[in-house]
């Protein structure tokens, strides 16, 4: 993964490493997708940022296909209460390889159409904080 991605992902694996609790990791996880979004969404719109992450689900779905089920979801583009829902039924260490496998999988897709320096810039207006991504997480 690039610095952007990586310091995304450390944020979800720091929290899983200090506490076990898969659904509090999970929230983490849909709060940080929630703010990708919304970083996204003004420049390549809502369907190309949620074309975007159900293309990336697509992918990881042979890896783990228990996120089929948010790839199906009908929700609006930029909610992510099934990818909630999902990871917080498995372990944390599942939580943090999937979501990791997922935001690897979207950076290299986005990095396709716009470019690595422009999805760095893009990836670094997403908060690093769970408590402070949790606050602006509607789902919540």
């Amino acid at each position: 993964m690039q610095s952007e991605a990586l310091r995304i992902q450390a944020t979800i694996a720091a929290l899983a490493a200090i506490n076990a609790d898969a659904e509090r990791v999970a929230a983490a996880a849909a709060a940080s997708w929630y703010e990708i979004h919304a970083a996204l969404a003004p420049v390549i719109g809502p369907g190309g940022a949620a074309a975007l992450y159900r293309r990336a689900l697509h992918l990881i779905c042979g890896a783990y296909p228990w996120l089929t089920a948010a790839r199906e979801d009908p929700l609006r583009a930029g909610e992510f209460a099934a990818l909630q829902l999902l990871l917080s039924e498995q372990a944390s260490a599942q939580v943090v390889a999937a979501n990791g496998a997922l935001l690897q999988t979207f950076y290299d897709l986005l990095s396709s159409l716009v470019g690595v320096s422009l999805t760095e810039r893009l990836l670094r207006s997403v908060r690093t904080d769970p408590g402070a991504s949790a606050q602006t997480d509607p789902l919540r």
